[in-house]
């Protein structure tokens, strides 16, 4: 018995699915975006049909079929508005009523009639747009207009707003005037850039030969540092023997110095000297008789010779 009614209910309800009667209604819009065939027609958010055409008209508008239910009767004084279900969502038609008072008075839409109002809830471009055009239409009186209203809600702070807009205003002014600057700048680094890319593989092969220098300059770290400690003992053991016989060493500095200097007190001696030399070696060949002789020499100073006047 309960499988029965489950039954008759079930199809009571397809029955009044499919007895519930669609009307055909159109509209034509300037633009419809990514709208397509099969997305809803709403009311007040509730889906009340679907599209079921879109088509090109001889004025280049974009023709729309809808298909509505009747039961829902809207009234013909409506819009058709374009609109998103969300921001990345799809598109859908939603029938509004213009009478918003009595939104719900009749005439309602019948088969075949033309929704004459049409419009489109703008999407982000058009925002955009619309903002750009609006402040494009600002002048600079507008913007002392609006900071001396708003100096009011910031507690008579208006001359410092006003100082920050004309300090903005000649930063911008200062970096427009240095536009070829900045564009040498880029030009610049763009030719810097492709210098290095061109020139990678000498830099590439500066790198290796860093690295690698550096590698060996890590694994002789140790030599180094013996090597600079073995020339600082060195260094220390210097100065130690040269502090030790300093004193030696400058006495006999000090001898050789007296020494040189007596020498050169006798450079006319030894001169007379070596030229006596020079003549005896010259003269006494020619006195030998044949190839060989013995030849004594006694040699006295001159200081010692009873013959010389400086004889003592």
């Amino acid at each position: 018995m309960a499988l029965a009614v489950v039954a008759v209910t079930f199809a009571g309800l397809l029955s009044g699915c499919g007895g519930s009667k669609s009307i055909t209604v159109t509209a034509n819009f300037d633009d419809v975006g990514d709208l397509v065939k099969g997305h809803s027609v709403q009311v007040a958010d509730v889906r009340v049909g679907r599209v079921t055409s879109i088509k090109l008209t001889d004025d280049f508008k974009a023709h729309v079929t809808m298909s509505v239910r009747e039961s829902a009767h809207i009234p013909r004084d409506s819009t058709a508005y374009l609109r998103t279900t969300s921001l990345l969502g799809e598109k859908f038609v939603e029938l509004r009523p213009n009478d918003t008072a009595h939104p719900a008075q009749p005439p309602y839409l019948k088969n075949g009639d033309r929704i004459a109002k049409t419009g489109e809830a703008p999407e982000i471009e058009f925002f955009a747009e619309q903002a750009i055009t609006v402040l494009g239409a600002v002048t600079g009186d507008d913007i002392a207009t609006l900071v001396d209203t708003g100096a009011k809600g910031f507690g008579g702070r208006g001359e410092e707003l006003k100082s920050l807009i004309g300090d903005l205003s000649t930063i911008s002014a200062t970096l427009a005037s240095r536009t070829s600057d900045i564009t040498s700048i880029i030009d610049n680094l763009d030719r810097a850039t492709t210098t290095l890319a061109d020139g990678k593989d000498d830099v590439t092969q500066l790198l290796t030969n860093l690295a690698t220098t550096t590698k060996i300059l890590s694994d002789n770290r140790n030599r180094a540092v013996s090597a600079l400690q073995q020339l600082s003992r060195l260094a220390a053991v210097q100065n130690d023997l040269l502090a030790r016989y300093s004193s030696d060493m400058d006495r006999q500095i000090k001898q050789i110095d007296a020494i040189v200097g007596v020498a050169a007190s006798q450079t006319d001696e030894v001169s007379r000297l070596v030229d006596w030399l020079d003549k005896f070696l010259v003269s006494a060949p020619k006195v030998i008789p044949k190839d060989m002789t013995q030849v004594y020499m006694w040699l006295v100073p001159q200081a010692q010779d009873a013959r010389s006047a400086g004889a003592g």
